[in-house]
């Protein structure tokens, strides 16, 4: 894990001015891919675990394996009151009616399913999507920042360049088959045109993250790194089975059978079962801060996503700190990294116990592509 240095033209980007990004959702679909947490914190009936919301999938996902309790926290409202809007669907729906609501499958009626669902969300949920009446009805599973940015630039510049050859690439059914056309990936024009969206400027203008590579190491280049990591992810998993891939190069999940799991019939069905008996909360803040008021020695589990990636170095080592103590013995921890994992405080590690080859089979299996993990117990 390299030194989290951090590049001269990136010091502007230490203190994220959060308040710029509270009002819109920066991801709303689900990312990241939640087996890789499944495969660390190994949640089940009994246990209490901590997540960080974005899209609110992993969330989701983790309700789908059963749970005590689980606190879902983010520091941007606007994912907490989209997980409400999920949560409170999947309570309230069929499983047809709650993909209509959410934008997978094609419906007049998402407004009316809405008024439906209102009276189950919060005060706060409520008056954020009154406001929203256009995202609640083009379906908020595509309205995050993130989504647009892929469907709207990514996928349409890139199929404009290589649409024959995406389509070749969505049909492939094995890895030997994929293989005979992955050199066309490598074509100059295709190349230049990927590149050029995954460009630091490009990226930050178009996607509105607010600070996706604050902590990568000097001399790396965004852009061809994200390539690199694609391609070498091509070598070896298919296209087809990567919900993110279709994100990436169709704009929407068009395959209902490669859909995140918590969009799917029997994850659907055990999430709902879920519900109706977890303790679960759904709190806006600053990690770090929400678990001060959690007891010591609570949680079996931590699913604290990128936000090593945001966070700044006193945040980071405070975050941590409450981890440890809210934790149970033997408690669970999974941690990402764009690229690279940034380095821990050695007093902290002392504490954690890295599984170091689970880690490098997350970084090589998970459909996000661009993660280092930091999977660990606690001891």
């Amino acid at each position: 894990m390299a030194e989290n240095t951090i590049p001269a033209h990136r010091e502007l980007a230490r203190i994220i001015p959060w308040n710029r990004y509270r009002d819109h959702i920066s991801y709303s679909a689900c990312n990241e891919d939640s087996a890789s947490e499944l495969a660390a914190l190994q949640p089940g009936p009994g246990k209490r675990i901590v997540c960080i919301c974005a899209g609110g999938g992993r969330v989701l996902n983790l309700l789908g394996n059963g749970a005590e309790e689980i606190w879902a926290v983010d520091v941007n409202p606007s994912q907490t009151h989209l997980l409400e809007l999920k949560t409170t669907a999947i309570r309230r729906f069929d499983y047809d009616d709650y993909l209509q609501v959410l934008g997978v499958r094609t419906s007049e009626r998402r407004l009316d399913l809405y008024d439906t669902l209102r009276p189950g969300l919060s005060p706060a949920a409520q008056s954020y999507f009154d406001a929203r009446p256009k995202l609640v009805a083009r379906g908020a599973l595509y309205q995050g920042s993130l989504e647009r940015f892929l469907d709207r630039y990514v996928s349409r510049l890139t199929r404009l360049v290589k649409g024959r050859w995406i389509d070749q690439l969505f049909r492939c059914t094995t890895v030997d088959e994929q293989a005979k056309i992955l050199p066309h990936w490598n074509g100059f024009l295709f190349r230049f045109v990927a590149q050029t969206i995954c460009r630091e400027w490009f990226f930050g203008l178009f996607s509105r993250d607010p600070g996706f590579w604050r902590f990568i190491p000097p001399g790396i280049k965004l852009h061809e790194r994200i390539f690199e990591l694609i391609h070498r992810y091509l070598e070896t998993h298919l296209a087809r089975e990567n919900p993110l891939l279709w994100l990436v190069f169709h704009g929407r999940y068009a395959d209902e059978k490669v859909m995140p799991l918590y969009l799917q019939p029997e994850p659907f069905a055990r999430i709902k079962a879920t519900l109706a008996t977890v303790r679960f909360e759904i709190i806006q803040g600053e990690l770090g801060r929400v678990l001060e008021g959690a007891p010591a020695g609570h949680f079996d589990a931590y699913s604290i996503s990128d936000i090593s990636s945001y966070l700044s170095q006193p945040a980071f080592e405070s975050t941590i700190d409450q981890v440890l103590r809210t934790a149970r013995p033997e408690a669970r921890f999974c941690s990402r990294g764009i690229f690279f994992h940034r380095t821990f405080h050695p007093e902290h590690l002392r504490h954690l116990d890295l599984d170091q080859a689970l880690a490098q089979q997350l970084e090589r299996d998970d459909h996000a592509m661009v993660h280092a993990f930091f999977p660990a117990r606690v001891r």
